[in-house]
Formats: structure tokens, C-alpha cells, sequence
């Protein structure tokens, strides 16, 4: 698909930690260059890969793990072509609306630890993961002095060290998608909790991730004022998911080289 040309990917720059993490995990795996690309002006082929934006797909969009981030959403145009989504709502979605979606499961930032595996110590009993609406939270500041509580800032100007930062974590609880996925992409158990109604899609995209890895989780644990935090990590584990990365990987529209 592509010769010695970048590759061409559209993602949500700013306040959004999954979505940054494309540039870094599409070079890793392919050693080319990633130039981003605003759909509504760019006309050639480009890619759709991590994020809740299969809703700007256009007819020159490859889709390669994209998913809607609601039930209510829809899409501008066909894409060119859909290798695979994030999960099996949005293919059921796509399919109610008459377009063809093989069923192909992942969230590319599954696939991370294939570009970067650092080595890092555990600092920290639990990460708390706010997505960047909930940052505010009252219920954070109990905890931002503790010496057993990491509050994670996912809007970090390096993702990495965001990663770096779940990992130093014995535990993660996020309300934020991404800090669950790369949570179980490198095998740190996790829970997904509610601190506010903000967050867009009413757990839409969560279902969507989790019944692509086959973990039984539908509802958030909803965090009030008067939540003791140690409850909420309460007989967590390891969780194995259920993830075939080399399907994920094969379907992908460029060559992969790791």
C-alpha cells in the first residue's frame, strides 16, 4: 500500500491520550514516518486507526481499529476500506447501516508494548487515570498528596510518559478508555470508573473495547465524595484478555516490520 512515502493518519491532536499515541505506535511498527492529516482537507488515502473517530471516516478512509464513540453516532461517508475496529458494537453498527465490516477486533494500542516495553519500578500502589474532564474532580485532590496514589495526567505532552506512569502503578482506575487499554496491553490490572457524567458516549466505547477482549465489564464503579478509594481495587486482578494480536496485525494496510 504504501512505497518509501509516509504514511497518512488522522487523529485528535490535542487532549486525548489514545489518539496521540498512533504517530509513535504506527512508526514503531513500520519504521515510516507519520504525517498527520485533517480529513475534511485532505483528499488522497490516509488511515483511521486508534480513536473514537470512525464518525469522520470519508470515502478515501482505511480503517484499521477505529470505533464510534457512541450509540447515536453515524458515519459521513463509506470508508475506502475497513481492515478492522475497535470492537464488535461498532460492527454491528457499521452493518446497520449496510456497510460491509469483517470481524476484525482491536485497539491498535493493544499492539504497544511491540514498539516500547520499558523496564519500570513500582512506585505506587494505585494510578488513578482521569480522563482530561474529569481532572478537576474534587474527589482527586484527597489523594494528591498520598504517597500511595498516583494521579495521572492523561493529557501528559509525552505519552510515553503516561505509560511509563501506568506502569509504576500496581493497580490502575481510570475513567479514561486508554488508561484501561494500555493498562491491559502491558498486564496491569485495572478497573474502569465513573467520576462524572462528562465523558462523552455514555460507556459506549468501553463496552465496545471490552467485548473485544472478552472482558465481562458493563458498568463503571460510579466514584462519590465519599468513596474510599481502597474499596474500588478491592479483589482486582490480573485479568487476561482475550486478544489475538497477529489477526490485528495481518490485517493491517501497511507492512509491519517488528
Amino acid at each position: 500500500m504504501y512505497g518509501s512515502e509516509s504514511i497518512k493518519v488522522d487523529w485528535v491532536r490535542e487532549k486525548n491520550f489514545g489518539d496521540v499515541l498512533n504517530p509513535i505506535l504506527i512508526e514503531g511498527l513500520t519504521g515510516k514516518k507519520v504525517d498527520h492529516v485533517v480529513p475534511i482537507y485532505y483528499e488522497e488515502q490516509y488511515v483511521s486507526a486508534i480513536g473514537s473517530i470512525l464518525d469522520r471516516s470519508r470515502k478515501n478512509t482505511v480503517v484499521w481499529g477505529s470505533g464510534f464513540i457512541k450509540e447515536s453516532s453515524s458515519i459521513r461517508e463509506r470508508p475506502r476500506k475497513i481492515c478492522a475496529v475497535r470492537g464488535p458494537e461498532t460492527r454491528r453498527k457499521l452493518i446497520e447501516m449496510g456497510i460491509d465490516c469483517p470481524e476484525i477486533y482491536g485497539d491498535p494500542a493493544l499492539l504497544l508494548p511491540l514498539v516500547y516495553s520499558p523496564s519500570v519500578d513500582k512506585k505506587y500502589k494505585i494510578g488513578i487515570v482521569a480522563h482530561y474532564v474529569d481532572l478537576g474532580n474534587e474527589w482527586l485532590r484527597k489523594y494528591t498528596k498520598s504517597a500511595e496514589v498516583k494521579i495521572i495526567n492523561p493529557i501528559n505532552a509525552d505519552p510515553l510518559q503516561v505509560v511509563n506512569q501506568i506502569l509504576a502503578c500496581e493497580y490502575i482506575i481510570s475513567s479514561s478508555l486508554h488508561g484501561l487499554i494500555v493498562a491491559d496491553a502491558y498486564g496491569v490490572p485495572n478497573r474502569w470508573i465513573e467520576l462524572s457524567n462528562r465523558v462523552i458516549g455514555e460507556g459506549f466505547k468501553f463496552r465496545d473495547y471490552f467485548a473485544s477482549v472478552s472482558r465481562d465489564c458493563r458498568f463503571p464503579v460510579r466514584i462519590t465524595a465519599d468513596t474510599d478509594i481502597d474499596s474500588v481495587i478491592k479483589g482486582l486482578e490480573i485479568e487476561r484478555i482475550k486478544f489475538n494480536s497477529r489477526d490485528l496485525l495481518d490485517a493491517s494496510p501497511f507492512r509491519i516490520i517488528v
